[in-house]
């Protein structure tokens, strides 16, 4: 790798790795397993090389790489019997944000980061669509129904009447 590869390899981890490893952080509850996800999601940038139309498209495919990571991991049968919520937690710091954040990690990854990616991250629901290789019309669904599940739980814990 000659120096302009260590310079741009070096500024898009600067860029995005925090991104990245809060989305691993809600898919994998695990610091340790997100920082795995993340350290191999720049290896395959630096393997593959691809070229990007932009700054957003390059930031797309890095979540995306990570999100498979993300997937597959879950899958292995290790990782189904152990959760680590606390290693999420740590990460919020006012009262009132870490008990919606605890109902939102409740939630069932489908809705976690659909809800995530959307009012954390900022990203719109076409962009969801593409980046989690999913139509919009169910990026849309599990955003209402996400809600909808949040908004009843909160409402039973008395955040908010309805």
């Amino acid at each position: 790798m000659n120096e302009a590869d260590t310079e741009y390899f070096s500024g898009i981890y600067e860029k995005y790795s925090n991104d990245l490893y809060r989305i691993c952080l809600l898919y994998l509850k695990s610091r340790e397993e997100a920082e795995e996800a993340v350290s191999e999601a720049f290896v395959r940038i630096m393997e593959k090389r691809p070229v990007f139309e932009s700054e957003a498209h390059e930031k797309a495919w890095l979540i995306k790489t990570a999100v498979n990571i993300c997937k597959n991991i879950n899958k292995s049968a290790w990782k189904r019997s152990v959760i680590h919520d606390d290693d999420v937690m740590q990460y919020i710091t006012l009262p009132e944000e870490r008990s919606v954040m605890e109902e939102v990690m409740a939630l069932p990854p489908k809705y976690r980061i659909i809800l995530y990616m959307h009012y954390y991250q900022g990203y719109k629901t076409n962009e969801i669509a593409e980046i989690m290789n999913m139509k919009q019309s169910t990026v849309l669904s599990r955003l209402s129904r996400g809600r909808g599940q949040l908004k009843e739980i909160l409402t039973q814990g008395g955040f908010f009447y309805a």
